[in-house]
């Protein structure tokens, strides 16, 4: 057994479900390998809903996911996992995002630190982040915000723009975002 198991970080939501398919499947069993890298290599509903066509946009739409590797004996590894979701039907929410993901908290904590002392985001996202978007300067464009879990959604929708997080755990990193102002994107 590994002593860290993997964590869901980042999810493509489901596609929409029929009113009829919703009153009796909205519950889905899913069995997901993991990659050592957080990919998902194959994922399976194993109670189908009866609809091979949204199964099959399920199904690739999970394979869009980004967990946190398991870890075994200090090294990440690929697991099979069993995984619950609800299906909910819920109107997307897009805002403007950047970000700045940290591989520790102590650098995080030190990135937010320089934040508050007036350091510009964008810079601070092309030095320090390990994420691809700091080519962008941490800039995500248009955010669904819906793919992160509910503490992190919850956070983000309460950002006025230009505003930015403290440090939020997100797997086995730390992430600070920033909500960009509609019109606004780094150069």
């Amino acid at each position: 057994m590994p002593e860290k198991m993997p964590q869901l970080i980042e999810q493509e939501p489901f596609p929409p479900m029929s009113a009829s398919l919703m009153a009796y499947h909205s519950e889905l069993d899913l069995r997901i390998l993991v990659a050592d890298d957080g990919s998902v290599e194959k994922a399976e509903i194993m109670n189908p809903s009866g609809d091979a066509a949204w199964d099959e946009l399920a199904d690739s739409r999970m394979k869009l996911w980004k967990f946190s590797p398991a870890i075994h004996d200090g090294k990440p590894v690929t697991m099979w996992i069993n995984f619950h979701a609800h299906v909910k039907c819920e109107i997307p929410v897009y805002i403007g995002l950047a970000e700045i993901v940290c591989a520790t908290a102590t650098v995080a904590d030190s990135v937010y630190t320089l934040l508050r002392a007036g350091e510009a985001f964008d810079a601070l996202a092309s030095n320090f982040s390990i994420s691809k978007s700091k080519q962008n300067h941490g800039d995500l464009g248009q955010v669904d915000i819906s793919r992160y879990g509910e503490k992190v959604r919850h956070v983000l929708k309460s950002l006025d723009e230009n505003e930015y997080t403290e440090p939020l755990a997100l797997g086995d990193h730390f992430v600070i975002f920033k909500r960009l102002a509609a019109d606004v994107r780094f150069e």
